[in-house]
């Protein structure tokens, strides 16, 4: 029997297990940090819920297990989509003014019908079959909402060219 109770057991953990949870995580596109976060995180689950485990090989299940999950959870995280690396900072781009931004500044006022079709046909290249099956409507609604979003960006847009 394992029991997770003193001093003793977290030298074992880092020992046994630090190593093989940074892998596991690495392995799945974590950084350092957010694994060794995760190695912390897991350590201290098993010292406050007092853990009792039959064996070694179901204690290191368990471990690995959890880090599994706790990588999935990282990476489905809403704020862990949305953030770079500091040095990526640099290199990002002030966000340009002139023809390109106002023409994306009227995408943006389309009603979210147009302008989700706008951005699929347009922006990520699907065909106008490809954004029928995303958006669950027909072909022939698609290249009808696309004509009406085409009239409403240039009524939105007229004298922005002259």
């Amino acid at each position: 029997m394992y029991d997770w109770t003193g001093e003793a057991d977290a030298e074992r953990f880092v020992r046994t297990y630090a190593d093989s949870i940074l892998r596991l995580c690495l392995a799945r596109g974590l950084s350092r940090q957010d694994a060794q976060d995760i190695c912390q995180e897991l350590f201290l689950k098993l010292l406050t819920a007092r853990r009792t485990f039959h064996d070694a090989e179901h204690e290191k299940a368990w471990v690995l297990r959890a880090a599994g999950n706790a990588c999935k959870n990282l990476l489905r995280a809403s704020h862990h989509s949305r953030r770079a690396p500091l040095e990526e900072a640099q290199t990002v781009a002030a966000p340009a003014s002139g023809p390109r931004a106002e023409v994306r500044d009227e995408v943006e006022k389309l009603p979210p019908r147009y302008r989700d079709t706008v951005r699929l046909y347009y922006l990520a290249g699907y065909s106008a079959d490809e954004v029928a099956c995303i958006l669950h409507i027909s072909p022939a609604a698609v290249r009808k909402r696309l004509d009406r979003a085409r009239d409403m960006l240039k009524t939105g847009l007229e004298g922005a060219f002259v």
